[in-house]
């Protein structure tokens, strides 16, 4: 197997699209064991980065900064974020720091920072990777590729961050409070009123993810 030098890979990923030529867009989707409906939607183009990111440096998290400040809003040069955010690529699994983040606060798109998730809807699924069973308010696009898994991104810039499967956590886990507050977009996953049925799982990759803690 080559491996490819982090120079390349940084140009391919910042010279191709967001993948997903064969992916569909999803909109209110359903699942029944490993079986989706889904119905056509459209969505945000990626944005591209402005003028400004000339002026621009590289923090020690690979993420862009000016002056010294973090500027969400304008992406990443990180090559390992771009592979993942931008060519779909998966990162190893137990990999990533925060798959074991306990901490209070928000999980933010690594490119865009849009919030994505946060940490009520985390749980440790031993998938080893980041995973969570309700996103922050419904600002996850899915789109169902052609082996039939339902992948991820991010509404905001297309970034791709994981895929969503029917093997959550029970209801009968959580709180009953804590279920009410589901986003309407995310995956509908068996029977809503039966307490023993499960809830989704959106494992996500670490490396397209930002976390944000909660201040004190």
């Amino acid at each position: 197997m080559v491996a490819l030098s982090p120079v390349l890979l940084f140009l391919c990923a910042a010279c191709v699209p967001v993948h997903g030529s064969f992916s569909t867009p999803v909109h209110g989707v359903q699942a029944s064991g490993h079986y989706y409906s889904y119905q056509r939607q459209e969505t945000a183009p990626c944005r591209a980065l402005s003028d400004e990111t000339r002026e621009t440096i590289e923090d020690s998290n690979g993420d862009l900064s000016v002056s010294g400040r973090e500027v969400p809003n304008f992406g990443t040069w990180n090559p390992f974020r771009l592979a993942v955010l931008k060519l779909g690529m998966t990162e190893l699994r137990y990999t990533s720091p925060l798959n074991y983040e306990k901490r209070d606060g928000l999980y933010k798109c690594a490119n865009c920072g849009a919030n994505l998730f946060d940490s009520s809807g985390k749980y440790d699924s031993g998938s080893g990777w980041p995973s969570f069973w309700r996103t922050s308010d419904g600002s996850v696009s899915l789109f169902r590729e052609w082996d039939g898994r339902i992948e991820c991104r991010c509404q905001n810039c297309s970034g791709h961050l994981g895929h969503v499967f029917p093997d959550g956590p029970r209801r009968s886990d959580l709180a009953t409070a804590v279920l009410e507050g589901i986003p309407e977009t995310d995956l509908k996953v068996g029977n809503a009123e039966n307490i023993s049925s499960r809830l989704p799982r959106y494992c996500m990759n670490g490396a397209s993810l930002r976390f944000e803690p909660t201040e004190d």
